[in-house]
């Protein structure tokens, strides 16, 4: 072994033996909490292309809700621009009724500050409209505690010169016909 070494380690070992001769308790220290307040954000605007803006100016200026024809004869709604069963594009606009049936609900009793879009309770659900063979994510507001698989609902619109071109032109969805 070098010698240089072996006498460093000797005297690394001298050195730090016997530091903490008393225990250290932890209570002896005190240590304020880190924290740092940060705000994260991603400033950027996407444009919604052919397709959803379509849609979207369907809803704004005609308060007309479009879906899209697929290879295979199914109408999605809202839009993709492609089938979800094979990938190929879509070939046609069909208008749907703003009027289907609830598929699914979901509850919100105790909505949460800026997760939730309302401060009171409401409900998401998936409406199939008629023409349709998709369903929308939408939200149920007034009644929604009637409001079950196999209601119908019918949308509830913005008037004219509130519309904005947003999936929210369409307040919610109102029940016509409990299940």
């Amino acid at each position: 072994m070098d010698a240089a070494l072996s006498s460093t380690t000797a005297l690394d070992k001298q050195t730090f033996v016997g530091i903490h001769a008393t225990p250290m308790r932890l209570t002896d220290i005190v240590v304020d909490p880190m924290t740092q307040r940060q705000v994260m954000e991603f400033p950027y605007k996407r444009s919604t292309g052919p397709v959803v803006g379509r849609f979207l100016a369907g809803l704004k200026e005609q308060r007309q809700i479009w879906g899209q024809r697929v290879p295979g004869g199914a109408v999605i709604v809202p839009p993709q621009g492609y089938s979800e069963w094979d990938g190929s594009s879509g070939t046609g606009w069909v208008p749907v009724a703003d009027v289907g049936t609830v598929v699914a609900v979901a509850r919100v009793w105790q909505p949460i500050d800026r997760l939730h879009p309302f401060a009171e309770p409401f409900a998401y659900i998936l409406v199939r409209l008629d023409g349709a063979d998709t369903a929308l994510l939408h939200v149920a507001r007034t009644d929604h505690e009637h409001v079950r698989i196999g209601s119908r609902v019918r949308a509830d619109w913005l008037p004219d010169g509130e519309r904005k071109g947003s999936i929210w032109d369409i307040r919610e969805f109102r029940l016509v016909a409990p299940a």
